[in-house]
Order: C-alpha cells, then sequence, then structure tokens
C-alpha cells in the first residue's frame, strides 16, 4: 500500500506559490505578519514567510489582487479586519475568524499556508484532518451500499480488500499533508507506517469497519461504518498531528481517549452523510 502513497503530490501541495495581500498602516501590517510568522517561527520559515506577502498601504492595484490567495485589510490589534474588492477576506470579527476563513475557501493552498505561515499550522491542520475524515466517510458509505444494495454492485468497490485499501491510503495521505504542513520534507514513509500500526494497534478500527457492513442488517451498518471510517481517520489526524507538535507518539490509551472523544462528531457526519448521500460519481473527489 505504501508503495501507492506518493510523496510527490505531497510536495507539490507544500511548494504551491502563494502570496498575501495585507492592507494597512505599517504597524497595523505588523502586527498582522506577527501572527501569522510568531517568534517560534525559524530564522528559516520567517525568511520563506516574508516572501508570501504584498505589504501595503492603500487598496491594491487590481492586477495585485487577481494573483493573490487573498487581500486583508487590518485596522490594528483590537479593531475588526474588513475586506473589500478582488479575492478579499469577508468582513469577520477577529484573526482566528479570518485565518479559519482562508484555510476553508483555499484548500488546495492548505498545506502551503502551513508550511510557509507557523501561524496558520494549527487551523490548517485542522482543516487537512476534516476535510480526510470527511471524505473516507464518505467513501465507506458508497462502500458499504453494495452489500446492502446488491443493485449496484457494478457501480461501487464492493471489496472489503479494496475498501480497506482506500481508507488506508487517504489516512497515510493526510499524515504526510500533516508533516508537510509542519515544514517536514515528505516521503517519511517509515513514520507513516509508525503512526497508522499506533492507531490500528491501539484501536483495531479498520478490521471492524471491514467487517461492520456485512454483519450488521441494512442501513444500521451503513451508517455504523461510515461513522467508524470518520472516527477512525479524525484519530490517525490527532495521532499525527500530536507527533509532529510534540515529537513523540501517542500512547495507547491516549489514542483511545481521542477516539472516544471523536464518537459524538462521527455519529453527526453519518447522519449528515446518510441525510445527503453521495454518488458514485463522488468517488473521483474523495482526495483532495
Amino acid at each position: 500500500m505504501m508503495s501507492e502513497v506518493s510523496p510527490r503530490v505531497i510536495r507539490e501541495e507544500m511548494t504551491r506559490d502563494f502570496r498575501l495581500g495585507i492592507v494597512g498602516a505599517e504597524e497595523d501590517r505588523q502586527w498582522f505578519l506577527d501572527r501569522l510568522l510568531p517568534l517560534t517561527a525559524t530564522r528559516v520559515e520567517r525568511e520563506d514567510g516574508k516572501e508570501r506577502f504584498y505589504l501595503l498601504d492603500s487598496p491594491p492595484e487590481e492586477g495585485i489582487s487577481e494573483v493573490s490567495a487573498a487581500t486583508f485589510y487590518v485596522l490594528g490589534p483590537d479593531e475588526p479586519i474588513g475586506a473589500r474588492g478582488v479575492k478579499c477576506a469577508p468582513y469577520v470579527g477577529n484573526f482566528e475568524e479570518v485565518i479559519s476563513w482562508i484555510a476553508q475557501s483555499r484548500p488546495t493552498q492548505l498545506v502551503a499556508f502551513g508550511r510557509y505561515l507557523p501561524g496558520m499550522r494549527p487551523v490548517v491542520a485542522q482543516r487537512l484532518i476534516l476535510n480526510a475524515s470527511s471524505n473516507n466517510a464518505r467513501f465507506a458509505f458508497l462502500s458499504a451500499l453494495p452489500w446492502i444494495l446488491p443493485v449496484s454492485l457494478p457501480f461501487l468497490p464492493a471489496s472489503s480488500a479494496v475498501d480497506v485499501f482506500v481508507l488506508t491510503k487517504n489516512q497515510a495521505m493526510l499524515v504526510m499533508r500533516l508533516a508537510a504542513a509542519h515544514g517536514h520534507p515528505p516521503g517519511y514513509t517509515q513514520q507513516v507506517k509508525e503512526i497508522l500500526g499506533t492507531v490500528a494497534g491501539a484501536m483495531g478500527w479498520r478490521l471492524l469497519a471491514r467487517e461492520l457492513a456485512g454483519m450488521i442488517p441494512a442501513g444500521i451498518g451503513v451508517a455504523a461504518k461510515t461513522a467508524i471510517a470518520y472516527s477512525g481517520t479524525i484519530t490517525v489526524g490527532k495521532a499525527a498531528l500530536f507527533y509532529y507538535q510534540k515529537g513523540r507518539q501517542m500512547s495507547a490509551e491516549e489514542i483511545r481517549e481521542v477516539h472516544k472523544e471523536s464518537e459524538a462528531a462521527a455519529k453527526a457526519e453519518a447522519e449528515r452523510v446518510v441525510a445527503n448521500p453521495p454518488t458514485p460519481d463522488d468517488l473521483t473527489d474523495l482526495e483532495l
């Protein structure tokens, strides 16, 4: 499976070029920059990060707005951040909200945001984990249907081996994206194996996910498998994030606690997927 997880894809994501426009007085721009490039950033991170900005005293010309991932109008640390014009952040009340907006609205640039702007890493990591977990939940829903509705067999991946392969591959890609967003070069296959193996050893959730659809009555099995895929991927993502933030593996007890905490969100996600089911055409879109 690991041979199918290409570092090339992650490398391309982490090196995507982008610019952010920051408009305001010099001291206000500096306040904003200090949040994106905090004191904890390394010298290299600060030097690389500073190249990602257009620092402007007045609204940018149309050309700059067009090539910027977003433009922010900064009024000061105790004032709301407003925006206007092309690719500008909507009016929001604080720094965290405006950063969450750009992370959600620019999914293809998430890894690069994390790599170059350490102040965005918590939001980037959360968005990467949620995206991967939602995608795996949708895939698990679709892959469970053939067991419940045999008429769909020609159109969906009915094999439990394929099911586990895709879920695990997406989790491995998530681990590598989190690594890249924290400044590590992609290709740490041993770390990926260790993280996935540690989670699987603590939870055994992948085996359970593979068997649920065939063992549980119609409807219940689909929802349960969807929830397990979501919570399992959340657990993998948080275990990887812990590793890249703390420099050590989670213990089995810590992993089980994270998994337990994700159960309510997993149930809610399964309910959303069942209520608004994806179609087989969505299978091609289940990975960033």
